[in-house]
């Protein structure tokens, strides 16, 4: 299935590309949707590391809110036992109450001023309005006791239960949360992993088609745009030409010799994809680059230290691709600059580069 994709791919690639060998190799097309597909996946991952985030940070309330509930735990088993010791409390108070009732029902209907004008003297009356006073006041206390017992009472009763609801809401809550975070990442996950195919599609599609049209080239089958006098001049810092383009001591001179110090900047002229970057016969080392209007750039007598690049990495007009050399069949620091709209036997076509600078 994903290799019937990436053929389906590599066609539409080819047709677009190619257009039936008479339009000449447009890498941009298919970078811009890869990049697309690339910048996608990047903001996916950064959705997925903020979902993740908030995700670990909802775990965390839930584990503090875990801990809380256990306290809550021992809290409202605290208060339980409280209840019941206030229960136990109120029964006895409650006991103590009905044997006081029972004890003035049973003695009959005494007023208190009757007991007092039964007082023999004025010592009896006063021992008599002591102990009447005394008894009305534990009358009182018993009764507020109580009173205060049930209050209390109902009190932790709520307590409790306002607790336990609390607790309960909380964990609701968290547990909605975690579920919603746990759903999106999945989601996420799952769409970063269709990214991730699509890019493996897309460029192993690219590389198919970039392979077809190298191949078509050496088969002399695609022929390139001609010059359009757009392409940046290579060595930005000097135009000095040593040696140019055509007959030269007996031999054709492929390209020009731009004269620049050791190590002075050279720039890719056009935007394209770097086909080689390395060591080359009579060159030391050397870039060639395929732009996409189908032609190449070659820039030779580099350094090994002096290659920027490397093949198969897309550059832009004016980026630095390396430095200035003498490296190779060279008679002193300079920049062979060459171009080539074709390769023809298994060699490159080159042609007059002049048509293509600025």
């Amino acid at each position: 299935m994903k290799q019937k994709r990436i053929q389906k791919l590599t066609t539409s690639l080819l047709a677009v590309l190619l257009l039936m060998g008479a339009i000449p190799y447009n890498a941009s097309a298919a970078d811009d949707d890869l990049n697309t597909a690339k910048q996608q996946a990047d903001q996916l991952r950064e959705k997925k590391d903020q979902v993740d985030q908030q995700l670990q940070s909802t775990l965390a309330d839930i584990h503090k809110l875990e801990a809380e509930i256990q306290a809550a735990m021992h809290k409202s088993n605290d208060l339980k036992q409280q209840i019941t010791v206030t229960e136990a409390k109120l029964a006895e108070q409650k006991e103590r109450l009905k044997g006081r009732v029972k004890t003035m029902y049973e003695g009959g209907d005494v007023s208190f001023w009757s007991v007092l004008l039964d007082a023999t003297n004025f010592s009896d009356f006063l021992d008599r309005m002591s102990l009447l006073t005394m008894i009305v006041e534990q009358d009182n206390n018993i009764v507020n006791e109580y009173k205060a017992t049930q209050a209390q009472l109902k009190q932790q009763q709520v307590d409790l239960t306002s607790e336990q609801d609390l607790r309960q809401s909380k964990q609701q809550d968290l547990l909605k949360v975690e579920a919603d975070l746990q759903s999106r990442y999945h989601d996420i996950s799952q769409q970063i992993a269709v990214k991730d195919e699509e890019i493996a599609d897309l460029e192993a599609a690219g590389v198919a088609a970039y392979q077809s049209y190298t191949d078509g080239m050496q088969a002399g089958t695609i022929i390139p745009q001609t010059g359009t006098g757009t392409f940046a001049w290579p060595v930005p810092t000097s135009h000095t030409i040593n040696s140019g383009y055509g007959p030269r001591s007996g031999e054709f001179h492929k390209g020009i010799d731009i004269g620049a110090p050791v190590g002075t900047p050279i720039v890719a002229v056009g935007d394209g994809t770097v086909w080689q970057a390395g060591t080359a016969s009579g060159f030391g080392h050397w870039i060639v680059i395929l732009h996409d209007n189908g032609v190449m750039s070659v820039y030779g007598h580099m350094y090994s230290n002096g290659v920027y690049v490397s093949a198969g990495q897309r550059v832009k007009q004016g980026q630095v691709i390396g430095a200035t050399g003498s490296d190779g069949e060279s008679s002193g620091p300079h920049l062979h600059f060459a171009i080539a709209n074709g390769v023809s036997g298994g060699r490159m076509s080159y042609i007059n580069p002049m048509g293509y600078l600025q």
